[in-house]
């Protein structure tokens, strides 16, 4: 960063100076090329164990860190100011104080938009969130219960959005990123409350995966093809069946996912009977093709998967 942070203690409204045998402690082990034996240099350089750095100028009667990097630098300050009971005041920033009693010590022009910080709660991360605020996160609404996507968001299928939905109007807070298949459907900014309640799938007479496979009831075809988020594949997804259900997709897979489900490669296996299995097993990449598609039975629970590519 090009601007400076301050390091200062005062005491009846002057500069007063800090512990200088704290100052070598906490930036000692930092400091380029070592400190002197004794004192402090006029100036010097900081390389942290991050690799950030930081120029730093002054004395005990205060420092200035310029050129600061985020991070154990950071942590470097914070400490410092805990060990010397001093203020850190970033660039435009207010001043940093640790203990209330400390406020009518500062002069009058620092003294009201001072914070106190409790010294446990005063690190690098607290001091770069003063420099940075970061935005408050925001509330977004339950998804809807998909029983054969269970988790959408994680395998990617659904995201977050701040855009109202392009077939209801509203705004979510969510939004659909995989697939729809349908002749005048838009190709983004549908809702997921829209495919689970049927409204997109009746509006654009739209689904959102290509096909099923296996023998499953009409309500089963209607639920997974019309009111469930589909995937990207490599070529057009399909979804596996079993039991007599549609069964849960869980996200793609590459050879080190499929490890922890050995029925899922055995599944895989039959797809491929011949030599040639072993090789293409390893060469499966979570995100790069070959990809596999790994889904679990909802009835028995067994794992089930098939892969492509272009």
């Amino acid at each position: 960063m090009g601007y400076g942070l301050y390091v200062w203690r005062f005491v009846d409204e002057e500069p007063a100076p800090m512990d200088e045998t704290a100052i070598r402690d906490v930036l000692g082990p930092v400091t380029v090329g070592g400190m002197p034996p004794t004192g402090l240099p006029e100036f010097w350089d900081l390389e942290a164990e991050d690799g950030g750095g930081s120029e730093v100028y002054g004395d005990a009667l205060g420092l200035t860190f310029n050129r600061f990097s985020p991070g154990r630098i950071l942590d470097r300050v914070a400490e410092l100011a805990r060990r010397t009971g001093a203020g850190v005041m970033p660039h435009d920033c207010p001043m940093i104080l640790t203990s209330e009693s400390d406020r009518r010590h500062l002069p009058e022009s620092l003294r009201a938009e001072a914070l106190v910080v409790a010294p446990e709660a005063l690190t690098g991360r607290a001091i770069q969130l003063l420099i940075s605020p970061q935005p408050e996160p925001r509330l977004r609404p339950v998804l809807p219960r998909f029983p054969y996507h269970p988790n959408p968001v994680a395998t990617g299928s659904v995201t977050t959005s701040d855009s109202p939905c392009v077939c209801c109007g509203q705004e979510r807070g969510w939004v659909y990123t995989g697939p729809v298949y349908a002749a005048d459907a838009p190709d983004s900014g549908i809702c997921p409350y829209c495919i689970a309640f049927g409204k997109a799938a009746e509006r654009y007479d739209a689904s959102f995966a290509d096909g099923i496979e296996g023998d499953v009831p009409e309500d089963v075809v209607t639920a997974v093809l019309r009111r469930t988020p589909g995937f990207f594949a490599w070529q057009s997804p399909h979804w596996l069946t079993h039991c007599g259900d549609g069964a849960e997709f869980l996200g793609a897979a590459g050879a080190r996912e499929l490890k922890e489900h050995p029925d899922a490669v055995d599944h895989l296996r039959a797809q491929w009977p011949d030599h040639r299995f072993d090789g293409f097993l390893a060469s499966l990449d979570k995100d790069d093709q070959p990809t596999a598609y790994l889904f679990r039975c909802r009835v028995c629970a067994t794992h089930l998967a098939y892969a492509d590519f272009t």
